[in-house]
């Protein structure tokens, strides 16, 4: 416990130093092979700037509609925290998200938040992950959905969506099938406890875990449901940010608009890459034929800055913020009551 109240929080300055390199790069190779810097401004004296502050807006918003998605699982744990912390730390954890691999850092933040909050480490981590599988299912949902939908698709494109629409499918089905496994795999947490003693730390953490994570799951469906449609909101309100950048070049019907905003959404998720920077770029070439190339690097210059460069100056002042904070205070109320014991449980 003594090694935890002692915990510092650090800004992952490689990691910022990664994306941000990575952006620049990215960025570099855009003025050489798309379009010159000198047709860019041009361009950029010319676009409408109300587009760039409503997308930049809607981005914002996002953060707040975000927080309560982990804000329903606490709930379904027997606690509450105010919209506002949550809106906070996730756009904390939205900083750290841009600066590392697969955006896998936010979660660990919200762990240590919801630590510092009462929860155990084992039941912050099961409120985190199914929050994570909710948004990661509730993403691929609205991708497969919309690019199933959408109609009059320019025939590479429409190749691309099609792409997407089986990975998605077989990406839905691993995520539901992981949340079965930890649920009822009983041999193979028993092959785990045989292996190391039930009295060992990390056989009372997993089964902690479990019970945290079963409780979620399969005694909270409301709560998981909320969880789904709010992490589906998220989605659809930070991908308004691309749609509306686009808007501003009168490019593709709006359907389709919207469709290609989540494409490069997408990309930074599943990219190795900090902030899929690089990739996000080359999805950009690749799909936005109808614009003319100084339109198409304006635009891709514009939606970086809207979703990557600002959030992460804004995230990362929050982030070192609550670094300061967390280092002079220990961590609050005791882990142990948030679980829901069998006897205390009146929601079953």
């Amino acid at each position: 416990m003594e090694e935890d109240k002692k915990l510092n929080w650090k800004i992952p300055w490689r990691g910022v130093g990664v994306a941000f390199g990575s952006g620049l790069l990215a960025l570099y190779l855009v003025f050489r092979k798309v379009a010159p810097p000198g047709e860019i401004l041009d361009e950029l004296r010319v676009y409408p700037l109300s587009y760039f502050f409503v997308a930049l807006g809607f981005v914002l918003a996002a953060w707040i509609v975000d927080g309560q998605r982990i804000g329903m699982l606490v709930r379904a744990m027997g606690r509450r925290i105010s919209w506002w912390q949550l809106a906070v730390v996730l756009g904390a954890a939205n900083f750290l998200s841009l600066v590392t691999p697969f955006a896998g850092g936010g979660g660990v933040l919200v762990v240590y938040f919801l630590y510092r909050s009462g929860f155990s480490a084992p039941a912050a981590t099961a409120v985190v992950l199914a929050g994570g599988m909710a948004g990661q299912l509730s993403l691929v949902l609205l991708s497969v959905v919309l690019f199933t939908l959408v109609r009059n698709v320019p025939t590479d494109l429409a190749q691309v969506f099609l792409y997407v629409r089986i990975f998605g499918t077989v990406y839905i089905g691993a995520v539901i099938g992981l949340m079965f496994l930890i649920v009822k795999s009983d041999r193979f947490f028993e092959w785990v406890f045989k292996k190391r003693s039930k009295k060992s730390r990390s056989a009372q953490w997993l089964t902690e875990f479990r019970r945290a994570y079963t409780v979620l799951v399969t005694r909270r469906r409301a709560h998981l449901a909320a969880c789904i449609f709010v992490a589906l909101s998220y989605y659809g309100i930070y991908y308004l940010g691309g749609f509306t950048l686009l808007s501003g070049f009168s490019v593709y019907h709006p359907v389709l608009r919207y469709a290609v905003s989540v494409m490069f959404g997408l990309a930074p998720v599943f990219s190795p890459i900090p902030g899929g920077a690089g990739l996000s770029e080359g999805m950009a070439y690749l799909v936005l034929d109808a614009l003319p190339d100084d339109a198409l690097a304006t635009f891709i210059v514009l939606w970086r800055t809207v979703v990557f460069y600002i959030p992460i100056l804004l995230g990362g002042g929050i982030f070192a913020m609550l670094a300061f904070r967390w280092a002079l205070r220990s961590p609050g109320t005791s882990p142990d009551s948030v679980i829901l014991s069998e006897t205390e449980d009146h929601n079953r």
